[in-house]
């Protein structure tokens, strides 16, 4: 029993140390937070007049103030580490002049001693007093020994001089670091509270339109709830296809194999013969799907799941504004609660917006006052909401990155697209855990 707690406790120390970010991996998102934030404060800066009242604005504010939030904690962190090595390093440098202390003194005895027996160590003396041949042999080699240790005794202070003189200079580098960590915290944590104020000033301003605001979203939501029963159909629609190709399908089996019995005059009952589909075949752990009939739809699926993590943005310069599942917008007098099936980006009004993955157009489909693309990729499906237009059709073929049509405008005057993905059990799928981060 202990020797499993043991082991467990083992295992979780060595999960919580994995799950810690290092510091390049602070450093790295700290640049891309601030690449974030630039975006965010451009996008904002072209907001003047009304339209800081709507929703749109309060988001992207909200948005650079959780992004620099984000930022100071990871500056937190990365001056953490940076104690870390100022801690190590004096260490090292305290280890290290106690071992030149020690190899000055060891050195200082050894010249020391020569000094006082140095008419023993005369070269010639010494070695002529030798009783024999060998024996003068072994009085130069240890005399050569001894040389080669003094030398050696001095290299190894001289090195050890020059290691504690780089660990000193490291250590002065890691305090300045340390002061520029801490002077940008400062900053940040300045203009954060600047942020702040300018959202608690909109949110004054917003509090009295909260009502036209509450409609826009009312009806906002309404949009998304046709979206969802239309994707619901078209998935429910594409099962019902797939349904009837498997059904033909086994239909001309049946018949070929009853041509096949009459003509043999055998008494085999073509209706009890047992069909097998790829659907009915067990592979591995992926439990089988009625949409995966086809080797190119296993293939399609296993594909798309293979790139999870990777799959492209479907455009090339986004800010997201809405996150899958529950989004908090500040709002007077209490947050208003936002829920996402999919990943909402602000991008340029007409932009391209591209396919994530190989796959066939489902549906093209005019609802909410929007265009809405549906792609299939074997048993997946990903849509597109919130399009100006589609450059696709019906039963098309796509390809990764293809273009598929144009982003649409947002109550907010903005342009903006969604993108959804969807299983054949209809279930959404957070959109930021299959896109490269």
């Amino acid at each position: 029993m202990k020797k499993t707690l043991v082991i467990f406790y083992l295992l979780l120390f060595t999960i919580v140390l994995n799950a810690q970010p290092t510091k390049e991996d602070l450093q790295r998102k700290n640049q891309q937070l601030s690449t974030e934030i630039d975006e965010i404060r451009a996008n904002l800066s072209k907001t003047t007049g009304d339209k800081k009242e709507t929703m749109r604005y309060r988001i992207l504010l909200n948005r650079k103030i959780e992004a620099r939030n984000q930022l100071i904690e990871n500056i937190k962190g990365e001056v953490y580490y940076i104690e870390k090595d100022i801690i190590r390093n004096y260490r090292e440098i305290d280890t290290l002049k106690k071992e030149l202390d020690t190899l000055k003194a060891q050195y200082a005895k050894s010249i020391v001693y020569a000094y006082k027996n140095r008419s023993n160590y005369d070269f010639l003396n010494f070695l002529f007093s030798a009783g024999t041949f060998n024996d003068a042999l072994k009085r130069v080699a240890y005399l050569k020994n001894y040389r080669q240790y003094r030398e050696q005794q001095a290299g190894q202070i001289k090195k050890t001089n020059e290691l504690l003189q780089k660990k000193v200079e490291n250590l002065t580098g890691k305090r300045q670091d340390k002061g520029k960590a801490l002077d940008e915290q400062k900053k940040q944590m300045s203009v954060l509270a600047e942020d702040k104020k300018e959202q608690d000033v909109t949110l004054s301003k917003i509090q009295s339109k909260e009502k036209e605001l509450s409609a826009a979203m009312q009806k906002k939501q309404k949009q998304k709830q046709e979206i969802a029963r239309a994707i619901k159909r078209i998935i429910d629609e594409e099962l019902a296809k797939q349904r009837r190709i498997e059904q033909d399908r086994i239909k001309k089996y049946r018949d070929s194999v009853a041509v096949a019995v009459k003509k043999n005059n055998t008494t085999t009952n073509p209706n009890v013969v047992k069909i097998v589909t790829p659907a009915s075949i067990k592979k591995g752990p992926r439990p089988p799907s009625e949409l995966e009939n086809t080797p190119e739809g296993i293939i399609t699926s296993a594909e798309f799941e293979k790139n999870r993590g990777s799959l492209p943005w479907p455009v090339d310069q986004k800010i997201v504004t809405y996150h899958f599942g529950r989004n908090i917008i500040p709002a007077k007098p209490r947050p208003i609660i936002e829920i996402r099936e999919g990943v909402t980006m602000e991008t340029g009004i007409g932009a391209a917006v591209k396919t994530i993955f190989d796959g066939e157009v489902t549906k093209v489909y005019n609802v909410a006052d929007q265009v809405l693309v549906v792609i299939k990729h074997g048993k997946y499906f990903t849509a597109y909401s919130n399009l100006s237009s589609a450059s696709v059709a019906i039963g098309q073929k796509v390809n990764r990155g293809q273009v598929i049509g144009k982003a649409g405008v947002n109550d907010d005057g903005a342009g903006e697209m969604e993108l959804l993905i969807i299983n054949e059990k209809g279930t959404y799928l957070n959109p930021e855990g299959w896109v490269r981060r």
